[in-house]
């Protein structure tokens, strides 16, 4: 956990507790795939039994300044600040095509993105896996807030793994 975060998590989290983090990391992992994704993107949320989460979106746009050279999941990942607060996050894309230069920028179209975050107990303060308990009910309320809602027309399909609930969040 980074030393802003431990000193001032409410700028971080708002007045969510810490047992809700996980499913405020959720949302801004859906945010952000549904960013890359745009308009009537629907994200596939997992909360998987031993406390990890896992996020897919197709039709995902990347764009990156031209001549860095990094690899696509670098540049996604360079965009989501919040993995540094899970043990190990993973990310793919593809199917991989040459990206296009437009305008000094490299373009990668029509991606599969997927994201695996094995979270951060520790973090928390609740023991690992024990904070999606009733994940479904309170990750809707969390995209529920204005701060967190979906675009109109986005969508997050979210399923609990251990429990099999599942809804198509707003």
């Amino acid at each position: 956990m980074s030393d802003a975060v431990k000193a001032h998590p409410g700028m971080y989290f708002g007045a969510y507790p810490a047992a809700d983090w996980p499913l405020v990391i959720a949302a801004w992992t859906a945010a952000d795939l549904l960013r890359l994704a745009g308009d009537g993107a629907r994200v596939e949320l997992v909360l998987h039994r031993g406390g990890a989460l896992s996020a897919s979106v197709r039709g995902a746009t990347v764009t990156a300044p031209a001549g860095e050279g990094k690899p696509i999941e670098d540049v996604i990942r360079s965009g989501m600040w919040y993995t540094g607060l899970a043990r190990a996050t993973v990310v793919h894309a593809g199917p991989w095509r040459p990206c296009e230069l437009v305008g000094g920028e490299q373009v990668w179209r029509d991606l599969d993105v997927i994201i695996r975050s094995d979270l951060d107990g520790a973090l928390f303060g609740v023991p690992d896996g024990q904070w999606w308990r009733d994940g479904v009910s309170r990750l809707a309320a969390v995209l529920s807030s204005p701060r967190h809602r979906p675009a109109d027309g986005q969508r997050v399909h979210v399923i609990d793994e251990a429990t099999g609930d599942r809804a198509e969040l707003p």
